[in-house]
């Protein structure tokens, strides 16, 4: 499929366009967006199964169209995009909208929970209808979130040829991050926070205006940066992006009922999945970046206990940061530590 309406301004056009034109009664099309590679682990497993879920389920009335890979719009754009209807569900990342959605930031703090699932159960406790993120963040932007979960704990991932023994190698170093609660995290440990999107990742590395990033290793191989890396840390929680598939408000308010339930049926069913599903991923991805020769390490005991010292104080920096814009940054993070709690495993 070629490109598609590269620019929001002839997409928000098309959209109209398409809009005005007569529907077929018995059948209902979607458009979901997204801004990752076909090969992508969340286009493999939760993309693809959700439209190949709801046809079946729907018996074909419901069709899902799906336009990856920047199709319709840049990842940065796509909250502004499904707004206006140019998608009718969006791969919204509250880290590319912090400015519009702060408090849904709240899953990049580091160290708050042990494991993917514990931190998927937390978000989908704070993103359920009528829950402190639906109210204050999503239906405030005009969405209903569908699909939701955690990307593994980050990783900080060098493609410097500077020698990753301590944290404090660091330094200095222009680390990507997808902005948010990561910028505070990486200047705690002295280095330079750079936002880009994650398509734009591979060229910073290449041209050397980017000496890391601070990802996951499943997309680290995703976007084929490998070749390209000398080290990285290991089993460290630096903090993770939320990831939603969220459904236009008045697209959804449009639908009918049955429809509704379906894909509120099908959305919760592969949010609790996700978290298996990237685990696995992710071991399966260290093994490739170890048959790489990239450099694994693990911080000692003092370089671990420093590092729990500065996720302390990333926290709290972000809640008075957002306290003082009115944004109830420390009620928010009290109330993911206390749901990461809720959910911890026994």
């Amino acid at each position: 499929m070629g490109r598609i309406l590269e620019r929001p301004a002839f997409a928000v056009a098309a959209a109209l366009l398409l809009a005005a034109l007569p529907a077929r009664a018995d059948k209902i099309t979607l458009r979901l967006a997204d801004g990752l590679p076909t090969t992508h682990i969340i286009n493999r497993t939760i993309v693809e199964p959700f439209i190949r879920q709801v046809s079946e389920a729907t018996h074909g009335a419901v069709e899902i169209r799906h336009f990856p890979a920047e199709q319709l719009g840049k990842s940065r754009d796509m909250l502004m995009l499904t707004q206006a209807g140019v998608a009718d569900i969006g791969f919204i990342v509250p880290s590319y909208q912090s400015d519009r959605m702060p408090l849904s930031t709240v899953t990049e703090l580091p160290g708050i929970f042990q494991t993917s699932c514990q931190g998927d159960a937390a978000l989908r406790t704070l993103t359920a209808e009528g829950a402190i993120l639906d109210e204050r963040e999503f239906k405030p932007n005009g969405l209903k979130p569908l699909i939701i979960f955690l990307m593994p704990a980050y990783q900080l991932i060098l493609s410097s040829s500077r020698p990753l023994g301590a944290l404090k190698d660091a330094g200095g170093l222009k680390i990507r991050t997808p902005g948010g609660a990561m910028d505070l995290t990486l200047m705690e440990l002295g280095a330079v926070p750079i936002r880009v999107g994650p398509g734009d990742i591979y060229e910073g590395m290449s041209r050397g205006t980017l000496d890391g990033a601070l990802l996951a290793y499943q997309s680290a191989v995703a976007y084929h940066l490998g070749p390209l890396l000398k080290s990285g840390t290991l089993g460290q929680d630096f903090g993770t992006v939320a990831v939603t598939f969220s459904i236009r408000l008045k697209t959804w308010n449009a639908l009918p009922a049955d429809a509704q339930e379906t894909l509120s049926r099908i959305s919760q069913s592969l949010s609790r999945q996700a978290c298996e599903k990237f685990d696995k991923a992710e071991q399966e991805s260290l093994a490739t970046v170890r048959a790489l020769g990239i450099n694994l390490v693990t911080p000692t005991d003092s370089d671990h206990a420093a590092l729990e010292a500065a996720f302390a104080q990333v926290r709290a920096n972000w809640a008075k940061r957002l306290d003082a814009r009115g944004k109830a940054g420390t009620e928010i993070m009290k109330a993911f530590m206390d749901a990461a709690e809720a959910a911890k495993p026994r």
